[in-house]
């Protein structure tokens, strides 16, 4: 008897199964019936744009340029359907991810389930990457950027809320999160939060193979990632993100979800993404446009520099040459002097400096003195430096303009008392018309940079009182011999920014609403101060890792100084990413055996538990047996399907070396002349490490990490800590000699 009911409840649980199953079926059909239809359909509308548009052009071409405005707007609704229409091809095979079933209720009112009111109206909302409609009021997908999908990434079934989208929260019960495996159209599984762990499938995802770009992640952005995606775009916010944590794929959610949900507010056009090097920033900017996200800025910190400074400073023209640290000579042990250097200018004691300089340089240049005229006191010098508090925002020119103009009508009014005919009042003003100054006035950045220098050594005491911490007279000397040997970095490059900021009236920086910074802490203290000074009503999202510093003199080694000196304590905000859902638990591991020989401060890593193999570490006799061991490696690594591998080599030197080597046997990537140049492709690539900031592979092998190249500093441990970390599945170590101590 028990058995027979034992089997009844299977049979009618099975059937229950069944039966949702194809509920879900079907509705995917219909989503995908309708995506169908807008395809059709706006393929159609397109066609007949294209048309009207390319006749538009025609005439307007043939001497009809009343037909400009007329042209635009053509272009725009083209521009409009074609991203409709891409929105909706790109749906098609995964329409959606997630669903939601919900009830909305008062503040504080139990949902006791034995007292549902049978009024309430259940909601049950899919969540896709795109939102798809069926017409202007039946939307068949939520975007993942709508607030009502916050309910998916941050809450449990039960009680919970969400923000509306002028930040009042809804109450809700949420009665079934779903999460959805779909492909080619057609379902393959669905989970509810209730029955699989969210760490079991994420594993399922993360196990997969490395994509050419960065994988939809959508589906899986997990609470922690979600709320900093989220978070208003009105006050800056720091990421430290451990390797792996996926902080560059949180950004570039973030900025789709700011200009999807603020859109009267910012523009693409003003948003500014700016990384370490042109293969990061084309590899983590491929996946805007999947993202909805079209016409950002992107660009290296020096080419943002360079642009600032435009004609101001022309580094190919003045035949300046960057500073390269990855080359071979860099390598040699730096001196004393050379440390202190990085580290000074790095530093935030280097820009405060050269802010008190270019503060007594505005008041030498503008002499500030009372000013009489008639035997009476026109402008007092109280009175002049009170405006220039006011408008201490202002460069130097625009505020030589400014006081030229207001003594003149206070010249202007003394006459107009004493009753002078208008010839004399003319004569009288233009004696005062430049008194202040001209404000076309020439400004040479080099000339006012170098003299900063030279001020350092020469009124070194006086910044010291100040409390700035300047290094002893060589170094400073050593940034000057540089300097004059036309050896430049991104840290001079700031200065004379700052510089030109302060004291030329510029329309170059206008324009920039928000700017994000990748792998930040590769950039020192300095730097940021400037960017702030520069773009006083810009916000930042700043994404780095203290742990992956390579440039270990001149970048931050902690976040304490940006936060607390740079940005503002208690309005910005500062989140931790602590999981790593990018290695293994072996090469985990493995990395953090690295990390604990090191004296800075680390973040504690909490992988996500994904088993592999052990790393491999093979010892060679020589340099040919290297390459034949890296052959066979890559072999293997072909055999299980992994489609991008990386060798990591030292220096670009050691990099071009491998390259050559390896280029006789098998099918590597090639390399260009400019490194930086190059784009992040499936295959195998042999990089500096770098130039691997960032970036993820399926398997890595570490070329040749010997004691020679690798000393046992914390500097090198960072290094190592990149390297190692850029593995998905497979870590291998392939050298000759002795190995690194940090690595035995």
């Amino acid at each position: 008897m028990e058995e027979r009911m034992d089997n009844n409840c299977f049979e009618e649980k099975h059937e229950e199964l069944r039966s949702e199953w194809k509920k879900e079926e079907d509705h995917l059909e219909q989503c995908v019936a309708v995506i169908q239809n807008n395809i059709n359909d706006y393929t159609e509308k397109l066609k007949m744009i294209r048309d009207e548009t390319k006749e538009l052009y025609d005439n307007y071409r043939s001497n009809n340029p009343e037909l400009h405005n007329d042209l635009v707007i053509g272009l725009s609704m083209q521009s409009d359907m074609e991203r409709a229409l891409n929105k909706n091809l790109s749906a098609i095979e995964k329409p959606y991810f997630g669903r939601i079933d919900y009830v909305e209720h008062e503040e504080n009112e139990i949902q006791d389930s034995d007292k549902k009111n049978p009024d309430d109206k259940i909601y049950s909302l899919y969540i896709g990457k795109n939102g798809i409609s069926k017409s202007s009021t039946d939307i068949v997908i939520v975007d993942w950027r709508a607030p009502v999908s916050s309910v998916y990434y941050d809450s449990e079934t039960g009680e919970s809320s969400y923000l509306s989208p002028y930040g009042d929260p809804i109450f809700i019960s949420l009665n079934l999160k779903r999460t959805f495996e779909i492909g080619d159209s057609k379902l393959i599984d669905y989970y509810d939060t209730d029955v699989i762990a969210n760490d079991e499938f994420l594993t399922k995802y993360l196990s997969k193979n490395k994509e050419v770009v960065l994988g939809e992640i959508i589906a899986t952005i997990q609470k922690e990632q979600n709320e900093i995606i989220r978070d208003t775009p009105w006050h800056n916010v720091i990421v430290q993100g451990v390797a792996g944590s996926g902080k560059t794929t949180v950004a570039m959610h973030r900025i789709s979800y700011i200009l999807y949900n603020y859109k009267e507010k910012f523009r693409s056009d003003e948003f500014y993404i700016i990384g370490s090097n042109k293969m990061l920033l084309n590899y983590i900017t491929g996946v805007l446009p999947n993202l909805d996200v079209y016409n950002i800025n992107q660009m290296t910190m020096v080419e943002f520099l360079n642009i600032l400074l435009n004609k101001d400073f022309d580094i190919k023209k003045n035949k300046y040459v960057l500073k390269d640290n990855f080359s071979k000579q860099s390598q040699i042990k730096k001196t004393g002097n050379e440390i202190a250097l990085n580290k000074f200018k790095g530093s935030l004691s280097f820009v405060k400096a050269l802010e008190t300089y270019i503060n007594d340089y505005e008041i030498k240049s503008l002499k500030p003195d009372s000013i009489v005229y008639h035997n009476k006191e026109v402008y007092s010098q109280s009175e002049i430096l009170g405006f220039l508090d006011i408008f201490k925002d202002k460069p130097l020119q625009e505020k030589i303009d400014l006081l030229n103009k207001r003594l003149s009508s206070k010249i202007r009014l003394v006459n107009e008392k004493e009753q002078q005919e208008k010839e004399t009042i003319s004569i009288e003003l233009k004696k005062f018309k430049d008194y202040f100054g001209k404000k076309s006035m020439k400004i040479n950045l080099i000339e006012i940079y170098k003299n900063f220098l030279q001020d350092l050594i020469l009124n070194q005491q006086n910044y010291i009182n100040l409390n700035y911490d300047i290094p002893e007279e060589q170094v400073i000397r050593l940034l000057i011999d540089n300097f004059d040997n036309k050896i430049i970095d991104l840290y001079d490059l700031a200065m004379l920014a700052y510089i030109k900021k302060r004291l030329k009236l510029t329309i170059d920086f206008e324009q920039v609403s928000h700017i994000i910074v990748d792998e930040a802490q590769d950039f020192g203290v300095s730097v940021f101060y400037v960017m702030k000074q520069l773009f006083h009503d810009c916000t930042y999202t700043i994404m780095g890792d203290i742990t992956q510093n390579i440039y270990y003199d001149t970048g931050m080694n902690d976040w304490e100084t940006l936060k607390e000196e740079v940005f503002y304590p208690d309005k910005d905000k500062f989140y931790v990413l602590a999981k790593s859902y990018r290695n293994t638990v072996e090469i985990s591991n493995f990395a953090s055996k690295v990390l604990k020989q090191c004296t800075f401060k680390t973040y504690d890593i909490e992988p996500v538990i994904r088993h592999g193999k052990e790393v491999s570490i093979t010892k060679s006799a020589n340099q040919q047996e290297m390459v034949s061991k890296v052959i066979d490696i890559i072999s293997t690594n072909h055999k299980d399907g992994y489609t991008t591998i990386a060798i990591i080599c030292r220096t670009m030197e050691e990099t071009r070396m491998v390259h050559e080597n390896l280029k006789k046997y098998i099918e590597v990537e090639g390399l260009t002349e400019n490194m930086e140049d190059m784009n992040f492709t499936n295959g195998i690539m042999v990089l500096p490490i770098h130039m691997t900031k960032g970036l993820e592979f399926d398997s890595v092998i570490l070329w040749n990490p010997d004691c020679n190249s690798y000393e046992a500093t914390d500097a090198d441990a960072k290094l190592l800590y990149v390297a190692i970390t850029r593995a998905l599945h497979e870590l291998h170590i392939v050298y000759k000699g002795e190995l690194a101590k940090l690595l035995s």
